[in-house]
């Protein structure tokens, strides 16, 4: 094992209160808020630097809020026409299937107008019940 050589008795250096020392102090503010205004007081703060900042700020939030609705508006309406579209699609393809059932059992195919009759009467019942289920 190599013996570690030692140069006499060192103590530990004190820090020394000279001119030459220098102490660093750092420190971090942060404010934040939600929504589409700052607080009444940042607005006022705003309108010192530029005049009319504060109602310029006003009408750039009443816009955003009246394009929002807009959009909310307009998606809504696409779903309700998305649902009223899939619903004529469905009645379209019931009738269809039902009207070839029985043209199958009056051509004298009972099993086959059975077959058509029978799945679509299920997989019309599995859409309904699934359709309707809140989706996670």
């Amino acid at each position: 094992m190599p013996k570690r050589k030692s140069r006499g008795n060192k103590q530990p250096v004190k820090p020394s209160n000279s001119p030459q020392q220098n102490n660093v102090v750092a420190a971090h503010h942060q404010v934040s808020y939600s929504g589409p205004l700052p607080p009444a007081e940042d607005l006022k703060k705003y309108d010192m630097v530029v005049s009319g900042a504060a109602e310029r700020i006003l009408v750039m939030a009443e816009k955003n809020q009246a394009h929002q609705i807009s959009i909310e508006s307009t998606a809504l309406d696409a779903k309700r026409k998305e649902v009223l579209l899939g619903q004529i699609f469905a009645l379209t393809i019931s009738l269809c299937a039902f009207g070839t059932a029985i043209a199958a059992m009056i051509m004298g195919h009972p099993t086959v107008a059975g077959v058509i009759g029978g799945t679509t009467v299920v997989s019309l019942a599995i859409a309904f019940i699934t359709g309707r289920k809140p989706r996670e």
